[in-house]
């Protein structure tokens, strides 16, 4: 039975549109300062902090997801799935990150975010390999097995992070995502370069 592909175009406009808005979901559910005065708005720094980790982790892995479908060229049903149960999981991280500005130190709370940012990342991983298959012998498979290796660390320091938090100090789960996204972010530069990747 021959494989069904989908559009690439119309998946990939989809899942932009999509976190587009969870990311600015975001900015909405960040709290206002009691009263108009510099001191009020430091009070929320830890407000302002989550939002920035939350807000750039998200820009990352939509980062990866740019990169990777410039190269691709098909896309089965089983991958289209793999993406719709992504966005589901990443459509939480307004909500969670919420409920971090009232109780960051909450192990329940850090406990939260942390898995679901791992379940997410662990869905975008899912999404290379299943790319990977769609488009067996081409020239993207060179860039996606690199990309994969990266993920694999990426998703390797978060549960760390997941899991200090959980023994020692709550927050560590968030410096765990903020970890792994200045390494995501930095290594995508790394092989940019060197795949010599010019299109945007």
């Amino acid at each position: 039975m021959k494989k069904l592909f989908f559009n690439k175009d119309r998946l990939g406009a989809f899942m932009d549109a999509i976190l587009a808005i969870i990311m600015t979901i975001l900015v909405l559910e960040l709290a206002k300062p009691k009263e108009p005065t510099i001191a009020a708005f430091f009070s929320l720094w830890h407000a302002f902090a989550a939002y920035a980790i939350s807000f750039f982790w998200l820009g990352s892995m939509w980062t990866a997801l740019h990169i990777a479908w410039d190269r691709i060229e098909n896309v089965s049903q089983k991958t289209v799935w793999i993406s719709i149960t992504l966005l589901f999981w990443a459509s939480f991280i307004p909500y969670i990150t919420s409920l971090l500005v009232d109780w960051s130190t909450r192990r329940v709370i850090q406990g939260a975010y942390g898995l679901v940012v791992i379940i997410t990342t662990a869905h975008l991983y899912w999404l290379y390999t299943s790319l990977n298959k769609d488009n067996a012998g081409s020239g993207a498979c060179g860039y996606i097995n690199l990309a994969e290796k990266n993920l694999r660390i990426d998703l390797l320091i978060k549960i760390a992070g997941f899991a200090a938090g959980m023994i020692f100090y709550p927050p560590l789960v968030e410096i765990g995502v903020l970890a792994a996204a200045v390494f995501m972010i930095t290594g995508r530069i790394t092989l940019r370069k060197k795949h010599g990747h010019t299109q945007e």
